[in-house]
C-alpha cells in the first residue's frame, strides 16, 4: 500500500521509512496484483509472468505497458514527499475552511458511547473480557466494531472534505489503491484531531484488543479518508495495511452495497481463504489488525466515505518490516514515515530540502 503522512514537521519525532517501499507492493489495477519490482523488467516476467498471463496480459505490448505502470508507480513514489510538502505548502496558505472547527479534536465530536467505552479502558483492572461488552465482536478473525462520532461531526466533516474536493487546491491520491479521497495530514487536520485521537482515545483501545500487535505502543499513523462514488473508485481489491492496527469509520452518506470483505492474516495464508462479509454502519468504526487481508466489494449506488487510520508501532516494526518481512532498510522519511524510528546508514545530521531548490 503506501508511506505514511507527514507529523508535525519534517522528520517529526525521527520516524523513517523502509526502503522497500520503492520495490515492493507495486500495484497494478488492471491485473489486480501487487507486484515487487527491482528495475530488470526480466526479474518482472519470472517472477509474474504466469500470473499476468491468467489474467489476460499475454502480448509483448500489455507487458510493457506493465512495465512503464510499475516505473511510473516507482517514480511517483520516490517524489512523494517533495509533492506532499509542496501540497501542503500551498493549501495552508490559500484554503479556506468551510467548517473550521473541526480540525481540533473536541469531546462533543465523540459519540457518548465511544468515550463510555474508552473510560473503561483507563479504569483500574480493565481487561479484554470486560471490553467486550462494550464493543461489538464480529467473528473469530478479531475484527470489532463500535460507535465512533456524532451523527452532526460526520455531517460537518464530509461537507469540509467536499468543500476542500472542489476547490483548485493540489490534492494527493490517498494511496496508491485508491484514486478518490483527501490525505488529512495534507489538510492540516494530523496535529490538532487526528493525533490527540489516536494518543487519548484509539492507543487505550488497541491496547486491550491488540497487544499481540503493540497495541499499547501505537506511536505514529498516517490518516485518510476514501470515497467511493459510482463512475469513481467503486471498489477495492484485496490487500493488507501498512499497520500494526486499523480503524476504519464509515462516515456516510447514501448509499447501498460496499460491504467490506476480511480473509485470513497475511502469515497465516490458507489453501481456500475464508471470507467474512461486514456491512458498513455508518458513524461507526471497525478495529482490526493491520495484516488482515480486506476489501470493499463494489457499491451499487450513491456515495460513501471512510476515515481510515493506519496506526503504527515502531516497537515492532523496527523488528521486522510489514511489507517486505524483513528487517527494515532504514531510510528518511517526512513526518511520521512509515513509523520506523532509529538511524539510517550513513545518516547525516543536517538535510537538505529538495523541494526548495527547485
Amino acid at each position: 500500500m503506501e508511506r505514511g503522512g507527514m507529523g508535525p514537521g519534517r522528520g517529526a519525532g525521527g520516524f523513517l521509512a523502509c526502503a522497500c517501499f520503492f520495490s515492493e507492493n507495486l500495484f497494478v489495477p488492471r491485473y489486480g496484483l501487487h507486484l515487487r519490482y527491482w528495475g530488470d523488467p526480466e526479474q518482472l516476467r519470472r517472477d509474474y509472468g504466469p500470473a499476468l498471463q491468467e489474467r489476460g496480459c499475454k502480448t509483448k505490448e500489455e507487458f510493457e505497458a506493465v512495465i512503464q505502470e510499475v516505473e511510473k508507480e516507482v517514480q511517483r513514489r520516490k517524489d512523494l514527499d517533495c509533492h506532499s510538502r509542496e501540497r501542503k505548502t500551498i493549501i495552508s496558505q490559500n484554503y479556506t475552511p468551510k467548517h473550521p472547527e473541526v480540525y481540533t479534536l473536541q469531546d462533543s465530536f465523540l459519540a457518548p458511547e465511544f468515550v463510555e467505552t474508552v473510560k473503561y479502558c483507563t479504569s483500574d483492572g480493565a481487561n479484554l473480557q470486560g471490553l467486550l461488552s462494550h464493543v461489538e465482536s464480529i467473528s473469530d478473525k478479531r475484527i470489532f466494531r463500535l460507535p465512533v462520532f456524532t451523527v452532526e461531526f460526520c455531517r460537518a466533516f464530509i461537507e469540509e472534505l467536499e468543500n476542500f474536493e472542489q476547490s483548485e487546491m493540489p490534492k494527493g491520491r490517498p494511496n496508491s489503491m485508491n484514486n478518490y479521497g483527501v490525505l488529512l495530514n495534507e489538510l492540516g487536520m494530523d496535529e490538532a484531531l487526528i493525533t490527540p485521537l489516536r494518543e487519548k482515545y484509539l492507543c487505550p483501545l488497541s491496547a486491550l484488543l491488540y497487544p499481540d500487535c503493540g497495541g499499547g505502543r501505537l506511536d505514529s499513523h498516517k490518516a485518510f479518508v476514501v470515497k467511493y462514488a459510482l463512475h469513481e473508485d467503486l471498489d477495492l481489491s484485496s490487500h493488507y495495511d501498512n499497520a500494526e492496527v486499523t480503524l476504519n469509520i464509515s462516515l456516510g452518506k447514501a448509499f447501498t452495497e460496499g460491504n467490506l470483505y476480511f480473509a485470513e492474516f497475511r502469515q497465516d495464508p490458507k489453501p481456500v481463504p475464508r471470507y467474512v462479509e461486514v456491512e458498513h454502519v455508518p458513524h461507526h468504526g471497525l478495529f482490526h489488525r493491520g495484516g488482515q487481508m480486506h476489501g470493499a466489494l463494489p457499491i451499487a449506488s450513491g456515495e460513501r466515505w471512510n476515515l481510515i487510520v493506519w496506526m503504527r508501532s515502531s516497537a515492532l516494526r523496527n523488528q521486522l518490516c510489514p511489507m517486505c518481512n524483513r528487517l527494515p532498510d532504514l531510510v528518511p522519511a517526512e513526518g511520521f514515515g512509515d513509523g520506523f524510528t532509529g538511524s539510517p546508514p550513513g545518516a547525516q545530521p543536517e538535510t537538505v530540502d529538495l523541494c526548495s531548490l527547485t
